[in-house]
């Protein structure tokens, strides 16, 4: 496929979308349902494994639906090659760094 191919970007965007609504649907169910939740329990659960894997594939799912929608819209509408070329760049950079830091904040509870 190619770099830019459609197709692809169109069934990412839908699988993270499949993730981001399960997420909203579980955390939602949570706050309905559940009994409140305090900063020592986020914080116990953030820290086992299934926990900080789930706020991992979830963090994920959101900078992939993000950078997949900026790009289009960069692609669609930003027609300049050097110009279209350094938003996409600055918008990775950001998306990049927000993963690392989200890495780092789970990697550290």
């Amino acid at each position: 496929m190619k770099p830019f191919s459609g197709h692809r970007a169109f069934l990412l965007q839908r699988l993270s979308a499949v993730v981001l609504l399960a997420g909203l649907a579980a955390g939602a169910l949570r706050v309905a349902f559940g009994s409140p939740v305090t900063f020592a329990q986020w914080q116990a659960w953030s820290g086992q494994p299934h926990g900080a894997g789930t706020l991992l594939v979830v963090s994920m799912a959101v900078l992939t639906h993000a950078w997949i929608g900026i790009r289009d819209v960069v692609l669609d509408y930003i027609h300049p090659i050097r110009l279209r070329f350094a938003v996409l760049a600055a918008v990775a950079a950001g998306l990049v760094l927000l993963a690392l830091w989200t890495v780092l904040i789970v990697a550290h509870t």
